[in-house]
């Protein structure tokens, strides 16, 4: 079905797409890579907070790309997105904690692991990172160790996580430190039974799809996302979140009536 009129620059506005195109477009450029996105693992805190009908807090921790930038509304940044969509998704309220902070490497984000991400009391943290280290040109090392030290801090105190990988960018692509980077989280994701969002292989099927265009999803600097990177990255953790949480639901066994 089409949207039309007031309705869907409404629609687009409530999804924070700064009438740039609509929600329903978007939604459905974004949905034909969800396929890529990573697995729905359970997360039983999640299914918790949801059957009580409790609001979910997470924590949203990274660099630039979950801070934002300057060109683009904070409304329009991928925790934003992923707010508004995961409340969609599982019905209950959704709080984000924006703890990104531009050009923060691992190490940075291992310091203030404790005040910013565990004094919150999150129910869940996602956790993009990678891009710093893989730009700073030393290698990626001492990145990967400080990686592991902060998830098994998390794990110890069932803090459940998401891993959001690198992006499709020209900087980041032609980095040789990026397939480093890349597998480590993979394997750190599954080595810790954490979730990983597959951010990179989302926008490499959106453009490989012909879904978007490079500068549609990358702004003109080489590195940051545009809106409608932003808008998939939101979109689609929510969808993997939800997932993750509502099988949960499904799989708990029925009361005898």
């Amino acid at each position: 079905m089409q949207i039309k009129g007031r309705y869907a620059v409404a629609l687009a506005i409530a999804f924070g797409l700064s009438g740039q195109m609509s929600a329903e477009a978007a939604e459905r450029r974004c949905n034909k890579a969800r396929h890529v996105a990573g697995i729905e693992k359970p997360i039983p805190k999640l299914h918790d907070r949801i059957e009580q009908g409790d609001t979910i807090r997470i924590v949203a921790l990274g660099s630039s790309s979950t801070e934002g930038t300057p060109d683009i509304d904070k409304k329009d940044i991928y925790p934003a997105v992923m707010e508004r969509m995961l409340a969609r998704e599982v019905l209950n309220p959704v709080e984000i904690i924006n703890r990104g902070k531009g050009g923060e490497q691992i190490s940075h984000m291992l310091a203030r692991l404790e005040r910013d991400v565990i004094g919150v009391r999150p129910d869940l943290v996602v956790w993009q990172l990678g891009v710093n280290d893989v730009l700073a040109m030393d290698g990626v090392d001492a990145a990967i160790a400080d990686m592991r030290i902060a998830l098994q801090r998390l794990r110890a105190l069932q803090i459940p996580v998401v891993l959001v990988d690198l992006q499709v960018a020209p900087m980041v692509d032609g980095d040789k430190d990026t397939p480093t980077m890349q597998a480590a989280i993979a394997e750190a994701a599954k080595s810790e039974g954490v979730l990983h969002f597959h951010r990179y292989e989302v926008m490499k099927n959106l453009l490989s799809t012909q879904e978007a265009k490079l500068d549609e999803l990358v702004t003109g600097d080489g590195l940051h996302m545009t809106v409608l990177g932003h808008y998939c990255t939101g979109a689609l953790l929510a969808k993997q979140i939800a997932g993750g949480a509502l099988t949960r639901l499904a799989m708990r066994p029925r009361p005898i009536e």
